[in-house]
């Protein structure tokens, strides 16, 4: 009996990982290999007007990539339940308000929230080079610190 059980724990501990590997973890294939310039890149987002300017050159069920641009004037708070976003800030400054309730918030799209501002959230300014994650469900808020200076950020989604 002992050495029937031994067989079959052996033979799961080999065989599982093979036939697990052989299961797509996705419905749609993975990207293919792509490249943008600099200059590309800047002018998916380098749109006149206030509020955001965002391109998505990378769009999967279970990931995106977002490059987006902000001004001073027409942002608004948003939240995104299914969407956790890992943020990269590539130039200029921004004041970022995060977490707290959304006031006024209406659903503008499955799982997206928008509203006119954020009630008790925190407040910090954010600058080139800095790393941030936003969790899925947090209401967040960028507004540039100033009309001279260019907000650019990249943002890494992935769905929960």
């Amino acid at each position: 009996m002992f050495t029937k059980i031994a067989a079959l724990l052996f033979a799961m501990t080999f065989l599982a990982p093979a036939a697990l590997a052989q299961t797509p973890l996705r419905s749609l294939p993975a990207e293919p290999f792509k490249l943008l310039s600099a200059k590309q890149i800047d002018a998916l987002t380098d749109k006149p007007g206030p509020g955001a300017k965002t391109a998505f050159p990378v769009d999967h069920e279970n990931y995106y990539v977002e490059y987006a641009s902000r001004s001073d004037t027409g942002n608004v708070p948003e939240v995104h339940v299914h969407w956790t976003h890992y943020i990269q800030v590539l130039s200029g400054e921004a004041v970022l308000t995060y977490g707290g309730t959304v006031s006024n918030a209406k659903e503008t799209g499955p799982g997206q929230i928008r509203g006119d501002a954020i009630a008790g959230g925190t407040t910090i300014t954010v600058h080139a080079g800095d790393f941030l994650q936003i969790p899925a469900g947090m209401p967040h808020l960028f507004v540039a610190t100033s009309p001279n200076i260019k907000f650019h950020y990249v943002v890494f989604n992935t769905r929960l």
